[in-house]
């Protein structure tokens, strides 16, 4: 075959380039394109309790576990159905761990609230000592014997985990029976209570009760422990929608579907919600194609989904592939909080976080949040204190929208950290829907005015901080929680 002569082939690379172009550039949306979402069309605060009705009906969604394929299977088909969306999967082998009911016995039957996600399955028994908060769980104190601890006296439950986690950990290797962790508020407000959500495997049974059986507890008695729960091995899925835009060039909006009750996770309703709208807008109007990223691996973190597609985009990034990232977790939350031994609602929102690592993202922010007069709901630049040096300097966005963020990719990540978390017990009273509708409705405003924006312009800082990073600046860490705990 002869050469191409150079003339065409400059006009060929031309050609190539132009069309290349096409594909990465954000085409500005037509004229006729609403600069906000028309929310007369949008899910009603009744339709989107309705689904958030469903994904809470498949009850505990443990990664892996028979209702987390249900739920998985089902959003599939929920968004398989939209017009022009493509819908593919990434799949992660675990060490399923599969909840059951823990028991104890202490000079009779004493109600348990929950087994501790991701203790040890069986029964042991021995002597019950108490060790105060901030008492290490060491051989010498806990060997042989079933440890009861307080829950952490802090001022949201969530922030319990990693003194959870420590705990299980310690006594694990300090050779202890079991633990007990004793709540200040009942058996029926904590009842099924979910963290650490690590995905951890301990080595020793653990067990959540109320402060009503707590009472009964007498140091010194004879105490025997048990986790009904199972192993197995496992393959869990991620869900990655794509939904074509006038340009390939990516906004990416994740979530995590493995979770319990109404509040965790219902960014999986969010993001149905979004799909919805904007596959019902003509091509003209979605500038950027939209990836829904439905991420598994939430409460079972060494299969962090959420992770895995960060790094993915981390490394296609430079390529002009990707404009930002939006991460939606813990919407329309009520608060609750702790009176006279119990949580009660105190008539107002749960404060709510919606972090944005760059100045564009931040004002876009605080607009869609003024145009939607959502309260209580606070812009942050992240919520760990900044390191000078590092890229980015705040590592935290408070969930999944870390992963996005400290891995260089703009990111805005809203999220509330609410008693009602974990605490399935509190079913549909925990989340305020017209609330909810009011927040998504802003994202999807924050979507819409950031769509036809220039990629560097989205991006401000973070491209000079991924120049630092190629030079060899410090980052934060991405390791990952091991799947079983040390043994000594």
């Amino acid at each position: 075959m002869s050469a191409v002569q150079p003339a065409r082939c400059i006009a060929f690379i031309g050609v190539v380039t132009v069309f290349a172009l096409q594909l990465t550039t954000p085409a500005i949306a037509s004229d006729d394109c609403s600069p906000t979402v028309d929310e007369r069309s949008f899910a009603s605060a009744r339709e989107l309790r309705s689904l958030n009705s469903t994904v809470a009906g498949f009850g505990v969604r443990a990664t892996g576990s028979p209702a987390h394929n249900r739920l998985i299977s089902w959003l599939e088909r929920r968004v398989d159905r939209l017009p022009g969306v493509s819908v593919r999967s990434e799949s992660f082998a675990i060490q399923r761990w599969r909840p059951g009911p823990g028991f104890l016995l202490s000079d009779g039957l004493v109600p348990v609230a929950g087994a501790i996600p991701y203790s040890d399955p069986g029964v042991r028994s021995g002597s019950l000592v108490r060790l105060p908060a901030g008492t290490p769980i060491t051989a010498g104190n806990a060997r042989g014997k079933v440890v009861l601890r307080d829950f952490p006296a802090l001022d949201r439950g969530y922030l319990a985990e990693p003194l959870l986690d420590a705990d299980m950990v310690d006594a694990g290797k300090a050779g202890a029976a079991g633990v007990v962790v004793a709540f200040p508020f009942p058996h029926e407000q904590v009842k099924g209570y979910w963290d650490p959500h690590l995905g951890t495997h301990y080595r020793l049974p653990g067990v959540f009760i109320g402060s009503d059986a707590a009472s009964r507890l007498v140091p010194g008695t004879h105490t025997t422990i048990g986790v009904v729960a199972g192993r197995a091995p496992a393959t869990t899925r991620s869900l990655i929608a794509t939904l074509p835009g006038r340009s390939s060039e990516k906004i990416v909006l994740d979530t995590n579907t493995d979770g319990v009750g109404w509040v965790q996770e219902n960014g999986t309703v969010a993001l149905l919600a979004l799909a919805g709208h904007f596959a019902r807008l003509p091509l003209r109007c979605r500038p950027r194609t939209i990836e829904f990223v439905f991420a598994t691996g939430h409460l079972h973190r060494p299969a962090e989904g959420s992770e895995f597609r960060a790094r993915a985009l981390d490394a296609e990034y430079d390529s002009g592939s990707v404009a930002f990232a939006f991460v939606l977790e813990h919407l329309g939350t009520r608060e609750f909080l702790p009176r006279n031994g119990s949580l009660h609602p105190t008539g107002l929102a749960e404060p709510s976080g919606w972090f944005a690592g760059s100045p564009v993202l931040s004002r876009t922010a605080a607009a869609a949040l003024a145009g939607r007069a959502v309260d209580r709901t606070f812009v942050l630049p992240g919520s760990d204190p900044p390191v000078p040096g590092r890229v980015p300097p705040q590592c935290s966005f408070g969930g999944i929208g870390t992963h996005f963020h400290s891995h260089l990719i703009p990111t805005m990540a809203m999220i509330s950290g609410p008693w009602t978390l974990w605490a399935p017990s509190f079913g549909a009273q925990a989340v305020d829907h017209d609330r909810m509708r009011a927040q998504v409705l802003a994202a999807g405003d924050a979507i819409t005015a950031l769509a036809p924006l220039p990629r560097d312009q989205i991006a401000g800082p973070y491209l000079e901080q991924r120049q630092a990073r190629a030079a060899g600046a410090p980052t934060c860490s991405h390791d990952l929680p091991p799947e079983w705990a040390p043994r000594s």
